[in-house]
């Protein structure tokens, strides 16, 4: 099992891992440390997943026990909501049982603060050391609420509402599905309300705790968008089951998370005018949009991965009133746009998606912006484990070479983060133990002036890191 790490605890389901002992530890823990903050309430969601229910009402229980009022949604309900509903309701903080796009045996639970914001590792250190020495013979159970449905209707308002004054074309031909999570009642919602018809995956609408008609329920990969593609859809959108990623396939084709937030990132900037805009992206993403930026008037800020950096880092923007929030995003498909809420959020994915691409072929608009501003290609590599602790020691190992960006010493205005990152004229590698599963992440950057060089780098960098890492 993983403590907090990049998205909250996750573990496989099984007595003394992930388990309803775990549930209450993390949530007596979590009161206590509300209460140390002064905060009284708390709201919390949950995904399609085995028992996450369950969860969900029993850290409820166990919260209202200690004085904390807590809120629980009544349906599966997507995080980025939760980001919301913590923000909108004003309540202390907020829960959600979810493991993203882990397998069916996995389940998880993530901590956001007052803000709507995924607690970041200043507070979960401090939940940690309450988690350790809490004592759970004396957890008393108080009653749970549930969430107003006004929440769900005034979140859908707040998505519209960031799109009300794009350019879009409505008879663009979109597929959708949830793949059998928490999306089903919110995107082909929003599009409908937009105007726009959407051809639903109906054998992926439906909860389905061992999400049977895929592989694995994660947008990233091409096995997961097989049945969107069958529909023959011009635009096909898959959310993951707690909805805060958004896979997109065009013509048949998927588009990488970096070549969408590149794509949204050109799009927002030219309809969006605000004074200083801001742009936001981990370390591990695209460059591309760096010049972008430049040619544009935007600030572009880093941060490292997990979303919640960024969330942390618009707060910060927004109280000290010094930039406006137009447009973050991370590599592995998760986007965020408008003030509504602080995580990533597939429904504003999906929608930002229909709507940019109703305007042009994404895969046209990319090459003009790749004949502009250089052909930028990333890859993601990730090197699998019987356990999470060999992972971080073939990391560890790699800190001896010469002529690396060590992250965790602090780098730029980058909060240090457990990454380290390979310079080379025309390439960079960025390697990063999982924060959520047994696995070295390795992410291959280049930068050619024509794609036939960009393509050369990239295989030039795989074999260099491979060698490096004698994997």
């Amino acid at each position: 099992m993983i403590l907090f790490g990049t998205g909250g605890i996750r573990g496989v389901m099984r007595r003394g891992e992930f388990d309803e002992e775990t549930v209450k530890r993390a949530s007596l823990s979590t009161a206590l440390w509300l209460k140390e903050k002064g905060q009284k309430s708390v709201v919390i969601a949950y995904d399609t997943r085995k028992n996450s229910k369950e969860f969900a009402e029993l850290a409820g229980r166990v919260f209202a026990g200690e004085g904390i009022e807590a809120y629980v949604f009544p349906e599966p309900t997507p995080t980025p909501v939760l980001s919301f509903a913590v923000r909108y309701m004003k309540t202390g903080g907020g829960v959600v049982i979810t493991a993203s796009h882990n397998p069916p045996e996995y389940n998880g639970y993530k901590v956001y603060t007052w803000d709507g914001v995924q607690a970041i590792p200043e507070y979960t250190n401090e939940i940690t050391e309450i988690y350790k020495k809490v004592d759970l013979s004396h957890v008393k159970e108080g009653e749970i609420k549930f969430v107003p449905p006004e929440v769900k209707e005034s979140y859908i308002k707040a998505v519209l509402e960031i799109v009300s004054n794009l350019p879009m074309k409505t008879d663009l031909d979109i597929a959708y599905s949830p793949l059998h999570g928490t999306g089903a009642n919110y995107v082909p919602e929003v599009l409908k309300r937009l105007g726009f018809k959407v051809r639903l995956v109906e054998e992926q609408m439906k909860p389905d705790p061992n999400f049977s008609t895929v592989p694995t329920p994660n947008p990233e990969e091409d096995e997961a968008l097989v049945l969107l593609n069958k529909k023959g859809a011009t635009l096909g959108l898959a959310t993951d089951p707690d909805c805060d990623r958004v896979g997109v396939v065009f013509k048949g084709r998927r588009l990488t998370g970096n070549q969408v937030g590149v794509l949204l990132t050109d799009f927002l900037l030219d309809h969006v005018k605000v004074e200083n805009p801001l742009v936001i992206k981990t370390i591990v993403t695209t460059d591309m949009v760096r010049p972008i930026c430049e040619e544009k008037g935007a600030f572009l800020e880093e941060t490292p991965t997990g979303f919640k950096f960024i969330g942390h880092l618009i707060e910060e923007h927004t109280k000290k009133g010094d930039r406006n929030f137009v447009f973050g995003f991370e590599e592995s498909c998760g986007y965020l746009a408008g003030n509504h809420a602080r995580d990533k959020d597939g429904v504003v994915g999906s929608v930002l998606s229909a709507v940019a691409f109703s305007n042009y072929d994404p895969y046209e608009k990319l090459e003009e912006l790749y004949q502009k501003y250089g052909y930028y290609m990333e890859k993601l590599i990730n090197f699998k484990f019987e356990d999470v602790d060999r992972a971080v020691e073939i990391y560890r190992s790699l800190k001896n070479y010469d002529g690396i960006i060590d992250y965790s010493k602090g780098y730029g205005n980058v909060i240090p983060n457990e990454t380290i990152a390979f310079v080379f004229e025309k390439s960079r590698i960025f390697v990063r133990p999982s924060g959520t599963e047994p696995k070295l992440k390795v992410y291959i950057h280049v930068r050619g002036d024509t794609r036939e060089e960009a393509e050369e780098l990239m295989k030039e960098s795989e074999s260099k890191i491979k060698e490096i890492l004698k994997l």
